[in-house]
C-alpha cells in the first residue's frame, strides 16, 4: 500500500518529468489577498497570472496546495466529521500551464498517472466534459484507452469553472471512479440510481481538469482569452482513500496516526459510525489549526481569526465528548508534524509557537465552558418547561458573548435535543454591538473602480525611493475624484504601503500645476498614487516628484528601530519570539509579537537597555539583494507567514539583526538616536504589543517626564532623588486617615442605629425596626448588621439604603426568633419589590436590587411579610 508521501510524491515527480516547475504552496494564510480569509484553492497564489497582472517566470508548474474551506463561500465547518469526505484543511494537488500546452497534455496525462503510475483499473473510472466541449470529448475518445461509454457531457453546474460573477473562466473535465456498490449510502431508497455527478457516495471525483480559455464581462458575455490557462486539481485526501483501498479518508494514514493517539489519551476506542464523530472532527481540526497558525493566523474575535477560533473551541467541545475535560489538543501536534513536516518545513519550523498558541487559546475556553455547559442547560430546561423549541436570538448571543460560544458549537449542543436556533435574531444582536462608525478616510484601492481598472493597465513601476529622495518621472495616468488625484508614473521615489511601513509624502510639480501627495498603495509592482490638488490642472507628461525627507527619515529610525526592538525581544525572552505585525511611520513604532504572557517591566528594561547600546554602537546597516535560499541559510528571519520571491531583499544591522525587509531604513544605528518604550499589552490571546518612540520623540517623552518629576518635587517640596520616599510617606499617612475616617462614619453609624431602635415599631409583639439608612458603601451593610443584632437583643431590622443608584438590603433577625422569622427569605421576598435578589443565614441576610424608586414599597413588603408569618 503506498503512503501518502508517496503519492504526494509520485504526482510532483510525474509532472518535473513532464517539465513542471514545482513550487512551494502558498500559506494558508492569504496576505496579498483581502478578498479570501483563507487560500482555499490551488489557484489561489496564481490569480493575478489568470488577470493578467503579472507575466509568469515558468509555463508550466506543479505543487500540493494547503487549502483551509471553512467560513465564507466555501465552509464545510458543520459536515466535518459527519461524513467520510468534508474537512476543513485539506491538500490540494494540482499542474498548471500559463499558455504553454492545454487539454490534450492535460487529459492525456492525468489518464498516464491514475492507470500507468497508480494502476487504478481503468474500467472504473469515468470522464465527464461540459456540454458544449466536443473538442475534450474527442481527446478521452481518441488519445486515451478509456471506455468510451464512460466518457459523460454535463452541464454548467458541474463542468463549468468560473472565478467569479466576471473574469477568466472554461469548461472543465472531471475524473471520476465507481467504488462499487457497497459504498453507495442510499440504497432502498424510492428512485435511487447510482450515477456520476448523483447524490451517492459510489461515484467520487478524483480530479478536475478546467480549461481557461474564456473571459466573461459585466453583461455576462464570453470572449476567447489570448493565452489559455491549465488548472488541475485532484484533492490528496481522497486518492489516498482510493489507492489505500479504505472506506473513508479518515481511514487513510494522513488521519489515523492522529486518530490513534486520541483513542490513546481519551481511553477511547474509534468507531467508524456516528460514535466516532468526536475522534474525526479533532483529528480533521487539529490538521486545521496546524497549519493555519504555523502560516500566521492567531485564533481571535474578528476575520479569518474568529473562524480559527471557532475551528480550536469545536474541537474542545468534541473533547468533552471524549471525557478530555483537560487542555490536550497541543499534545496532537507533535502526530501532524510528524505526518506531515516531511514536505512543510513551517510545522517543524514552527512547533514550540504552534503548541503555545492552542495551548493558550484552549485553558482560555477552558476557563468559561463549564460555566457555559452550565447556563446552556438552564436554557435548554427552561425552555422544555415552556413548550419552546427555538433558542432565542438573545441567548445564543449571550451564549456567545460571555461564555465564547461560536453559535454554531451551540447548535452543536442544541441538535442533541432537537432544538433549533433564532439565527436572524442572533445576527441583530451581533449587529447591535457592531453599530458603530465604521468610515475610514484611508485610501484603498477598489478594484471593480472602472477607474482604478484602467490605470491598472499601466505597466509596473520602477521604485527608486531607496536612492532618491527627489527625481524626474513620467506621469503615465490619472483621474480627478472630488478633489484629489489618484495617478501612476513610469517610476517613484515614493515608498507605498507595505510590510507595515507607512507611505511617503510629498509633492509632484508639472507644468504649472503641483500635487500634494498623501498616501500611495501597491497593485503587484503597480504603485497608485494618491494626492490632493493644490495648484493647475494634471497633465500627463514629465513631472518633479519629491518626498517630505524630515518625514521619511523619522519613519527610517522607526523600521530600523523595529528590526532591533524584534532582536532584542529574541535575546531577553526566547527564540519563540516571532513578529505578528508591526506599525511603522513618522511619530512611532508598533510591534506585534507571539508571546504566552506578559513582557515583565524588568525584562523590558533589558530590552530598551540592548537597543540603546546597540544604537550606540552605530552598527552599520546593510541592505543585500539576494536569492531566498542563501538568505534563509544566511539566518535571515522572515515575516511570520509572508509569501517571498525567490529573489528577496536582506537588511542585516552588523551581526545583531538580520530580516527580510523592503522597507527603507537608516546607514548607520547611530541615526536612530535613542530608542523608549512608551506601552507594552495584549491584544489578543498569546500576542502582544510594543509601542515605542525614537530620536527627537524620544527626546521630547524624556523631556515631559522630568518637567512632571520636577513639578511634582515642587509641590511635594522634595527634591526629585527623594521624591519616592517622600510619596510613600504620604501614601501611608492617607491610608492612616482613612482609618480614622472610616472608624468616625462607623459611630456615626452605630449613633444612627440607636435612633433608630428608639423608633422602633411593633408588629405581632416583635420589636421590628423597618427604616432607609444612609451609608457610604454596600460593604458597610454586614458591620451594621453585626451591631444591630447586639443592639436589638430581640426583634427583626429590615434596613435599606440606596448607594449610587442602586439598592442595599439587609435583614437581621435576633436569635430567638430564627424558628420562625429567618432573614434569608425575608431579604429574598423584598428584594423582588425593587427589582433585586439575594438571601443568606437565618439570623442574617444582604440583598440588591436596581430600583431605587421602590424603596418604601419593599419597607411596607417587609412589614406585610412579618405580619403574615
Amino acid at each position: 500500500m503506498k503512503s501518502s508521501k508517496e503519492i504526494r510524491q509520485d504526482f510532483l515527480e510525474f509532472f518535473i518529468t513532464k517539465g513542471h516547475h514545482q513550487v512551494n504552496s502558498a500559506p494558508v494564510i492569504p496576505i496579498d489577498d483581502p478578498t479570501l480569509l483563507f487560500t482555499n484553492a490551488g489557484m489561489n497564489q496564481f490569480k493575478d497570472i489568470f488577470l493578467g497582472r503579472i507575466i509568469p517566470e515558468f509555463g508550466r508548474a506543479v505543487d500540493s496546495q494547503k487549502c483551509i474551506r471553512a467560513g465564507g463561500k466555501h465552509n464545510d465547518l458543520d459536515e466535518v466529521g459527519r461524513d467520510g469526505y468534508h474537512h476543513t484543511f485539506f491538500e490540494m494537488l494540482g499542474n498548471w500551464s500559463f499558455g504553454d500546452y492545454y487539454k490534450k497534455e492535460a487529459i492525456v496525462w492525468a489518464w498516464e498517472l491514475l492507470t500507468d503510475v497508480w494502476k487504478l483499473p481503468k474500467d472504473k473510472l469515468y470522464a465527464t466534459v461540459h456540454n458544449s466541449d466536443e473538442n475534450a470529448y474527442n481527446i478521452w475518445r481518441d488519445k486515451t484507452d478509456i471506455d468510451n461509454s464512460h466518457i459523460e457531457y454535463h452541464g454548467d453546474k458541474d463542468n463549468f469553472w468560473e472565478m467569479g460573477e466576471t473574469g477568466p473562466c472554461g469548461p472543465s473535465s472531471e475524473i471520476h471512479i465507481d467504488l462499487g456498490e457497497e459504498f453507495c449510502n442510499l440504497q432502498g431508497v424510492d428512485g435511487h440510481e447510482c450515477r456520476v455527478n448523483g447524490n451517492c457516495h459510489r461515484y467520487i471525483e478524483l480530479w478536475n481538469l478546467v480549461f481557461i480559455q474564456y473571459n466573461r464581462d459585466s453583461d455576462g458575455e464570453l470572449h476567447p482569452l489570448q493565452n489559455k490557462y491549465i488548472d488541475t486539481g485532484a484533492g490528496l485526501e481522497r486518492i489516498c482513500q482510493v489507492l489505500q483501498g479504505v472506506k473513508s479518508n479518515y481511514d487513510t494514514d494522513l488521519f489515523m496516526p492522529i486518530i490513534k493517539e486520541i483513542e490513546k489519551i481519551s481511553g477511547i476506542a474509534y468507531d467508524q459510525g456516528e460514535a466516532g464523530v468526536p475522534h474525526r472532527v479533532i483529528a480533521d481540526h487539529i490538521r486545521c489549526l496546524s497549519f493555519a497558525i504555523a502560516d500566521g493566523g492567531t485564533p481571535s474575535n474578528e476575520g479569518r481569526g474568529y473562524v480559527l477560533r471557532r475551528i480550536l473551541r469545536r474541537a474542545a467541545h468534541h473533547g468533552r465528548l471524549l471525557n478530555l475535560k483537560k487542555p490536550f489538543l497541543a499534545e496532537l501536534v507533535d502526530v501532524v508534524i510528524k505526518n506531515l513536516g516531511h514536505h512543510y518545513q513551517e510545522l517543524r519550523d514552527k512547533k514550540a509557537f504552534v503548541k503555545m498558541m492552542i495551548k493558550s487559546e484552549e485553558e482560555r475556553f477552558n476557563l468559561t465552558l463549564d460555566k457555559g455547559l452550565i447556563r446552556f442547560e438552564e436554557i435548554r430546561k427552561q425552555m422544555e418547561s415552556n413548550g419552546v423549541k427555538e433558542i432565542s436570538g438573545s441567548d445564543v448571543f449571550m451564549l456567545y458573548d460571555t461564555y465564547g460560544f461560536p453559535p454554531d458549537l451551540t447548535m452543536l449542543m442544541a441538535e442533541r435535543y432537537q432544538l433549533t436556533l433564532d439565527k436572524e435574531g442572533f445576527i441583530d444582536e451581533m449587529q447591535r454591538q457592531k453599530d458603530r462608525a465604521r468610515a475610514s478616510a484611508k485610501f484603498t484601492l477598489d478594484n471593480s473602480d472602472p477607474r482604478i481598472i484602467e490605470l491598472l493597465k499601466q505597466p509596473a513601476t520602477r521604485f527608486i525611493g531607496y536612492e532618491n529622495l527627489t527625481t524626474e518621472c513620467k506621469l503615465l495616468d490619472f483621474y480627478l475624484d472630488e478633489g484629489k488625484v489618484i495617478f501612476v508614473m513610469d517610476e517613484t521615489p515614493f515608498y507605498a504601503e507595505s510590510g507595515g511601513q507607512v507611505a511617503d509624502t510629498g509633492f509632484i510639480h508639472g507644468n504649472d500645476f503641483e500635487i500634494r501627495v498623501v498616501d500611495v498603495q501597491k497593485d503587484n509592482d503597480l504603485f497608485i498614487h494618491q494626492g490632493i490638488l493644490t495648484k493647475g490642472m494634471p497633465q500627463k507628461g514629465e513631472v518633479l516628484a519629491t518626498i517630505d525627507p524630515d518625514r521619511r527619515l523619522k519613519i527610517m529610525r522607526n523600521h530600523s528601530a523595529a528590526h532591533l526592538l524584534q532582536a532584542a525581544l529574541r535575546e531577553v525572552l526566547g527564540e519563540h519570539i516571532q513578529q505578528k505585525g508591526s506599525y511603522v511611520n513618522s511619530e512611532h513604532l508598533r510591534f506585534d509579537f507571539a508571546h504566552i504572557q506578559q513582557t515583565s517591566p524588568r525584562e523590558l528594561a533589558m530590552v530598551e537597555a540592548i537597543i540603546n547600546e546597540k544604537i550606540r554602537a552605530c552598527l552599520p546597516i546593510t541592505k543585500a539583494v539576494m536569492n531566498i535560499t542563501a538568505a534563509r541559510e544566511e539566518g535571515a528571519l522572515a515575516l511570520f507567514g509572508e509569501k517571498y520571491g525567490d529573489i528577496v531583499r536582506v537588511v542585516s544591522m552588523g551581526e545583531f539583526s538580520k530580516e527580510l525587509c523592503g522597507g527603507t531604513h537608516l546607514d548607520s544605528t547611530g541615526q536612530i538616536g535613542y530608542f523608549k518604550i512608551i506601552s507594552e499589552s495584549s491584544i489578543a490571546a498569546g500576542v502582544r504589543r510594543i509601542e515605542a518612540v525614537t530620536g527627537d520623540n524620544a527626546e521630547k517623552l524624556i523631556n515631559q517626564a522630568d518637567d512632571i518629576l520636577s513639578e511634582a518635587g515642587r509641590l511635594l517640596h522634595s527634591s526629585t532623588a527623594d521624591l519616592t520616599d517622600r510619596i510613600m510617606k504620604l501614601i501611608e499617612e492617607n491610608k492612616q486617615h482613612q482609618k480614622t475616617i472610616e472608624t468616625l462614619q462607623q459611630k456615626a453609624a452605630s449613633g444612627q442605629l440607636d435612633d433608630l431602635i428608639t423608633r422602633a415599631e411593633t408588629i405581632k409583639g416583635i420589636k421590628c425596626v423597618i427604616s432607609r439608612i444612609k451609608v457610604k458603601s454596600s460593604k458597610d451593610m454586614p458591620v451594621l448588621g453585626d451591631q444591630m443584632r447586639d443592639k436589638l437583643k430581640s426583634g427583626i431590622a429590615v434596613l435599606i439604603a440606596e448607594v449610587d443608584g442602586k439598592v442595599s438590603i439587609l435583614s437581621v433577625v435576633s436569635a430567638d426568633l430564627t424558628k420562625k422569622y429567618q432573614a434569608g427569605k425575608i431579604v429574598k421576598q423584598v428584594a423582588i419589590e425593587v427589582g433585586g435578589k439575594g438571601g443568606g443565614r437565618p439570623d442574617m441576610a444582604q440583598a440588591g436590587g436596581k430600583e431605587a424608586g421602590k424603596i418604601d414599597q419593599a419597607l411596607q413588603k417587609a412589614r406585610e411579610l412579618i405580619a403574615a408569618i
